[in-house]
């Protein structure tokens, strides 16, 4: 999938921040202590933005910045033909040239490229005042957009979250507490039967909270 494909099939940037804190939400109650989650939200990371982040350890990665009334994603998929490190360390034409200018200082950002700036394979945006995402490039090469956003745009999020951890932590994962947790609102029975190495579950919900910029 390439990036105008994707960029048709992303909701609006209000809803993708929300599954966005809710996926960072779940899987820091999964593993609080973790050195490999992938998943993290920061509110105020920039003056007047929040920052969602995925990285997979494995090269892969996207972040997602968002104000009040717009957003930018930058998707970097290593292996695919729109990384620059594809075509002799330059960004493929429509990609980084066409990125609106207001967008400029948060792609310099590097808490948003990842401290690399040659790490983008797709851009998609939502500028202030518009009605749908969009994006620089005719869409003629896979760019990792889909599979990288894929759990965003998913029908059932919280399904497809919930098979992705348990491959990746390697245990079943209660359903009820995953829909608590991306769909509804997360207790301590929620964080309890995410986590039952948890000792305090209260506090589990707390520092998870507080970690996606929730008041525990």
């Amino acid at each position: 999938m390439n990036a105008p494909e994707t960029a048709r099939r992303l909701p609006a940037p209000d809803r993708v921040r929300d599954l966005s804190r809710r996926i960072a939400l779940l899987e820091f109650l999964i593993a609080p202590d973790g050195p490999y989650r992938k998943h993290a939200f920061r509110t105020g990371r920039r003056p007047g933005w929040d920052l969602a982040t995925m990285a997979n350890g494995g090269g892969d990665d996207y972040a997602i910045a968002f104000s009040d009334t717009a957003a930018v994603i930058r998707c970097f998929d290593h292996e695919s033909p729109m990384s620059p490190y594809a075509n002799d360390g330059e960004h493929r034409p429509g990609t980084v040239d066409a990125l609106p200018a207001e967008f400029a200082d948060v792609l310099a950002d590097p808490g948003f490229n990842g401290g690399d700036p040659l790490s983008v394979s797709a851009l998609i945006w939502w500028r202030d005042g518009s009605d749908r995402w969009g994006t620089g490039v005719p869409g003629d090469m896979e760019d990792g957009s889909g599979w990288l956003l894929e759990g965003l745009f998913h029908p059932d999020p919280e399904m497809h979250y919930r098979d992705h951890f348990q491959v990746y932590y390697g245990r079943p994962l209660d359903e009820f507490a995953v829909v608590d947790a991306v769909l509804g609102e997360p207790t301590e029975e929620t964080a309890a039967l995410l986590n039952p190495d948890a000792a305090d579950p209260a506090d589990l919900l707390r520092r998870a909270l507080e970690s996606v910029g929730r008041a525990g």
